[in-house]
């Protein structure tokens, strides 16, 4: 029993790392998306995932579905969809660098990760 509850403790921790390893600076995350492209994974149907980051503030998906997108106080990556199947959804996420690949969090669960290129 006691080794079962240190690795329930150690999981626990484990997940609140991750938290903490969010990207928080506005500034710096809208210079790191700002005319960068994110190519990767969406990891629920494990399908090519391509997002445009414009600087003017659109963003452009690999089927060519546009919507809007800024960085809030809180430092979490938001969108909101203007065209495609999506168009209507709104949404902020966080973001977080695992070694070389971005990857995006939504209410916690890793949703998408990729490599940014300019």
């Amino acid at each position: 029993m006691p080794r079962l509850l240190t690795l329930m403790a150690l999981a626990l921790l484990a997940g609140a790392a991750a938290a903490e390893d969010y990207l928080r600076n506005k500034a710096e995350v809208e210079a790191l998306l700002s005319g960068a492209t994110l190519n990767g994974v969406y990891l629920r149907t494990q399908s090519a995932y391509t997002l445009e980051f414009r600087a003017d503030g659109t963003l452009v998906d690999k089927n060519g579905a546009g919507a809007r997108w800024w960085v809030n106080d809180s430092g979490q990556y938001c969108r909101e969809w203007l065209s495609g199947r999506l168009a209507g959804n709104r949404a902020c996420m966080d973001l977080a660098v695992e070694g070389q690949r971005v990857v995006i969090y939504s209410s916690g669960k890793k949703v998408a990760e990729g490599e940014l290129v300019r």
